[in-house]
């Protein structure tokens, strides 16, 4: 490899240690990834035997997402109710908890689950620690979403509901939750989408998803400009079934506003 050479018999203090012929490791490597192949080569020959790994990637990443906005979307949904209808200290709590996790950076608690909870006696499996933190993050972002979404129903409508003798579970049920929904898919979904690509964050407590892939292979091959284009294109595929599903289900909520009067 070219690593024991006379500098470094100097350093190591064997001045009469002399160089032992060529780095012959070294030229094999350098001939093997040394030279960037075309772009098409790159296509056909180089680009196929690592899709495997990339699916595998993929599946992991998506399986960490859809894990995390699962506990987001609960945690969140808990949080907007009881900042809405909830006594003053489940407000004041709700409220912190959402301006803590907005406010901090998502790799700062990242860090602390997976890095920092051991020191408490916790320690967690890699694939938990990531679903843990995007999901405690996202929630944050959900809460808003959704009390947004609340806060949309007319007043009105609740007074009625009480009226006519609904408590307040079935008036969240059955008056409150139909209309919030229809006003909470679109920036929900935005929101899955960028904790899809927020998700390679993980890859900073040894998970193998997407990004983790890409740079393993963008390393050893020194190709990070394909590379890139490609694992991009994956995110990309991985993204866009779930916006046509989120506009598929707006449609179906929002249905009876774009009925035509008779």
């Amino acid at each position: 490899w070219g690593v024991w050479n006379a500098e470094t018999a100097r350093l190591l203090g064997d001045d009469e240690l002399a160089p032992r012929g060529p780095a012959t490791e070294l030229a094999r490597w350098t001939a093997a990834v040394g030279r960037l192949p075309s772009l098409w080569e790159r296509l056909t020959t180089r680009y196929p035997p690592m899709m495997p790994l990339f699916l595998r990637g993929a599946a992991l990443t998506l399986l960490v997402s859809l894990a995390a906005m699962a506990l987001a979307v609960l945690l969140g949904s808990l949080l907007a109710v009881g900042r809405r209808f909830g006594p003053a200290p489940l407000r004041w709590l709700s409220a912190a908890y959402i301006e803590f996790f907005r406010g901090t950076p998502l790799l700062i608690q990242l860090t602390i689950v997976y890095f920092g909870l051991p020191e408490l006696g916790l320690r967690l499996h890699p694939f938990v620690a990531g679903v843990l933190a995007l999901g405690l993050n996202y929630a944050a972002a959900e809460a808003e979403n959704y009390r947004a979404g609340l806060e949309s129903v007319p007043r009105g409508q609740l007074e009625a509901s009480h009226v006519l003798g609904l408590s307040t579970l079935q008036t969240l049920r059955h008056v409150v939750a139909p209309q919030a929904v229809r006003v909470s898919i679109p920036p929900m979904t935005n929101d899955f989408i960028a904790l899809l690509k927020d998700s390679s964050l993980v890859s900073a407590v040894t998970l193998t998803e997407l990004t983790k892939t890409y740079t393993n292979l963008a390393n050893s091959t020194r190709d990070h400009l394909g590379l890139g284009l490609l694992v991009a294109a994956f995110y990309l595929v991985l993204g866009l079934p779930f916006a046509r599903l989120a506009r598929a289900a707006e449609r179906h909520f929002g249905r009876h506003l774009h009925r035509e009067a008779p």
